[in-house]
């Protein structure tokens, strides 16, 4: 097996540090991210074992190179280096560059020319655009080959532009894209990478997108806005070398012309001309018409990526509920109780979004973490691959894109084995101390939580005031209540300790919860005092307190006049300025994604906009269906229809999704088709006070 140069000078510098070493270190000596050196690691461990070597990796500490044997076989390893030839590329790396050559070249290659090129026989070549040819199909190009022709990718410029960027996203980082020059190490693949989509441009370019009335692009999340500049720098470096976008048809130019002319798309055309107009400037070069337009629907795409969350954080329906279904199915195969876990969903979600697209998109998905995930979490890594496959029938989910979920669903256990409270607790040990210490030592490596007050025999323990205590751990039976003491062994075995953990959570911590949960209503009341309640509490009063039904006869209308009927009952109410602004805003969001609950009668629509004053909620039951076509003829009988201004809080938009999540409850949707409107507030209230001492517990552990 070979080693690339990279990995050689990985090896190198740990050579030349026999102590631990951070891969940050290693990162910043080879001028690559930290997630690079962790994937190069992972080859270097394999390429050390036949050598009797391996990586020693510490925790907190560092990496090291382990020889076994001592400085001896250290000094043949660095004599071994010395004599070797490293390889240029890695068979992955070389498909990737043959696919960069071709994306670039304009006239067909001859396979021997790619051969010589790639430092690799003719028959690997064929094979390895074998491998390519389907990718490069997923793309929505060509690949042409002939013989005595050549090889040639064929296809619009537009799709060229994508899937060069798209290349270029997949592979590089942010290190790759604003850390250093092409030429300053770094793959081949990389610099090749970074030389096609214009790398010495990208900051010019972005300064020319900062246009004092492009507000949004403060708010788009790291990955469109990389995505954003790599397109446009990909399409500069394009003009330079006298590929052009076609003159676009009508049906194209209409599409661009009717996103630009919504509402809530804000990129009106000028603000592409002006942008290529600084451009034009900085950079000495001219943009066509029709490559303004190119330059105004990447404008319009990316914004459009920010709005089309609507109103909530995650608005797309379908895949809340591929999120909750696969909680479901992990919840089932390991007892932990998952859909408690907040944080959990919020990460899934946001980690489905571009998870969804690779999938969709069939890109090649790069974990290098994979194998280390699949040694510390083998039984989770199964449950979860099993999970995806019941939860997810029609997806074909690859390891890589499983390992990535199970760190998400590692990292929930370990937030849900943790008490989130500190437990004061006195340990009562008859057999001596010497199974005192043993208990107290085990449960302090267990349970940093639980703070052992004292460890002593129950007649001392029977003289400490209650209130001194949360819970009392014997070793032996005790004369108390069974809510008020636990019985293990002095050498709490891992199945003890679950049943500890479990009583805990469901016996201690709920009698310390207790009072204030008997209080149901009266908690909502006593925190609506403004001088003492918080921000997100105030929401939850403002939204329910407001939340109405309303039973809408819209028979014999359509679509977009049944919409302006809820939009004016909410005008009457107070909630918005302009019914017929806000229609327009559902009707174009409906456009984009159906909002029908799965499996269900009911659906979501939600928008914001500066015609609406405040967060609202409410029920509309409607006369006649809505939304029914061929495939699902009963339609949507209930709208819960969701508003906000232009403008929201943090707070606000918890609260709001919040909501959007208990939608795929089965309580909330019966109560939602069949509850009177008491029923629901009391519903709503009792699961957003539960999310909001949950939010407490979290900020305060």
């Amino acid at each position: 097996m070979s080693i690339t140069k990279r990995q050689r000078e990985i090896v190198e510098f740990l050579l030349e540090h026999p102590h631990e070493v951070t891969a940050g270190e290693i990162a910043v000596e080879v001028k690559v991210s930290t997630r690079t050196v962790h994937r190069e690691l992972l080859m270097i461990e394999q390429w050390l074992e036949p050598l009797g070597m391996r990586l020693e990796k510490k925790s907190g500490t560092g990496i090291r190179i382990d020889s076994g044997s001592g400085s001896d076989d250290l000094s043949a390893l660095r004599q071994k280096l010395e004599g070797h030839e490293y390889i240029e590329f890695t068979p992955e790396e070389r498909k990737l560059f043959m696919l960069c050559i071709l994306l670039e070249e304009a006239e067909p290659v001859k396979l021997l020319a790619l051969a010589s090129d790639l430092k690799v026989t003719v028959s690997t070549v064929t094979t390895d655009l074998d491998d390519l040819e389907s990718r490069i199909r997923q793309a929505g190009l060509k690949l042409v080959r002939r013989r005595g022709y050549g090889v040639k990718i064929t296809g619009s410029e537009a799709v060229h532009r994508r899937a060069i960027a798209a290349l270029a996203l997949e592979v590089l980082d942010e290190s790759d894209l604003f850390g250093r020059q092409p030429e300053q190490g770094g793959s081949i693949v990389n610099q090749k990478l970074l030389r096609m989509i214009g790398h010495s441009d990208v900051l010019t370019i972005e300064n020319a997108l900062w246009q004092p009335d492009i507000e949004w692009l403060e708010k788009i999340p790291e990955r469109q806005y990389m995505k954003l500049l790599i397109q446009l720098s990909a399409a500069v470096v394009r003009i330079r070398k006298g590929f052009h976008i076609e003159r676009a048809g009508t049906g194209s130019a209409a599409a661009v012309s009717t996103m630009a002319e919504t509402h809530e798309a804000r990129v009106p055309a000028f603000m592409a001309s002006r942008l290529c107009s600084v451009l034009s400037s900085r950079l000495g070069m001219s943009f066509s018409d029709e490559e303004q337009n190119y330059f105004h629907q990447l404008l319009i795409e990316t914004e459009q990526q920010l709005h089309s969350s609507g109103l909530l954080p995650i608005d797309d329906l379908i895949l809340m509920d591929r999120v909750h279904s696969l909680t479901d199915q992990m919840q089932e195969r390991t007892g932990y109780a998952f859909h408690e876990d907040r944080l959990l969903r919020e990460g899934l979600i946001a980690h489905m979004i571009p998870v969804m697209e690779r999938l969709e998109g069939h890109q090649v998905i790069r974990n290098p973490l994979l194998q280390q995930i699949r040694k510390d979490y083998e039984l989770l890594f199964e449950q979860v691959r099993t999970a995806v496959l019941q939860a997810w029938p029609a997806a074909e989910v690859p390891d890589e894109e499983i390992g990535f979920l199970v760190m998400h669903f590692g990292a929930s256990i370990e937030r849900l084995r943790a008490l989130k409270q500190d437990i004061r607790a006195i340990v009562v040990c008859n057999s001596g101390i010497g199974s005192s210490r043993m208990l107290s030592s085990r449960l302090s490596k267990e349970f940093p939580e639980i703070q052992i007050i004292d460890s002593v025999s129950w007649y001392e323990a029977a003289r400490v005031p209650a209130e001194e205590y949360d819970l009392v751990l014997s070793t032996v039976d005790l004369p108390m209540e069974e809510d008020q003491y636990y019985k293990v062994s002095p050498l709490l075995t891992a199945e003890e300790s679950e049943r500890l953990r479990h009583f805990i959570k469901t016996t201690t911590l709920q009698r310390q919860h207790r009072k204030p949960r008997e209080m149901g209503n009266e908690t909502l009341n006593r925190y609506s005092d403004p001088d003492t309640m918080e921000a997100t509490l105030l929401e939850i009063v403002r939204v329910i307190g407001k939340f109405q039904v309303h039973a809408l006869d819209n028979a014999h209308l359509d679509f977009a006049q049944s919409v302006l009927a809820m939009c004016k009952v909410a005008h009457r109410a107070g909630v918005l300025k302009d019914p017929g602004e806000v229609a327009k805003l559902l009707e174009v969001r409906e456009s984009m994604g159906s909002q029908k609950i799965p499996g269900t009668r009911l659906a979501l629509f939600h928008t914001r906009s500066e015609s609406i004053y405040r967060p609202s909620i409410s029920l509309f039951q409607l006369e006649e269906p809505l939304l029914q076509t061929m495939d699902d003829p009963e339609g949507v009988s209930h709208v819960l229809l969701m508003l906000g201004p232009k403008e929201l809080s943090k707070e606000s938009l918890e609260v709001l999704s919040e909501i959007s999540a208990l939608l795929l409850q089965e309580e909330m949707i019966m109560l939602l088709g069949k509850g009177s409107r008491d029923e629901i507030i009391h519903y709503l209230s009792r699961e957003l006070v539960g999310f909001y001492r949950s939010k407490n517990e979290i900020g305060g552990h």
